[in-house]
């Protein structure tokens, strides 16, 4: 059963620009356009509602709020976890360190196999 879940992520950020331009405006700047980016992916992904940022921009610190339409709240904040990577990405953000999302075996994959259409 789809359920809402309302998720919020801390973030704090070290600028790796040239020096001289990590100014408080310049931060403001970027979380705007992470806005746009999280209104973006919004308007692509109907499960998606109510972005939103507030920032403490001498700590370069971001909140980012959104609610996500998922089956369970471990759904939620995948989704969630994946489109606030996406949009930091979309406005040149790294991401090093972010946790990885992968199968309980390690690396191995599930298995897949080729089906005819008639099979499907």
């Amino acid at each position: 059963m789809t359920a809402t879940h309302y998720l919020v992520m801390d973030l704090k950020f070290t600028y790796a620009g040239k020096a001289g331009t990590d100014t408080d405006d310049e931060f403001d700047s970027f979380t705007d356009c992470a806005l746009d980016a999280l209104s973006e992916l919004e308007r692509v992904d109907p499960g998606l509602n109510d972005a939103d940022i507030t920032a403490a921009l001498a700590a370069r610190e971001m909140s980012i709020s959104m609610r996500v339409e998922a089956d369970t709240l471990a759904d939620a904040i995948r989704i969630f976890s994946a489109n606030v990577r996406t949009a930091l990405h979309m406005v040149g953000c790294h991401t090093g360190g972010w946790p990885v999302f992968k199968p309980a075996d390690g690396d191995s994959l599930p298995p897949a196999r080729q089906v005819d259409l008639t099979d499907a």
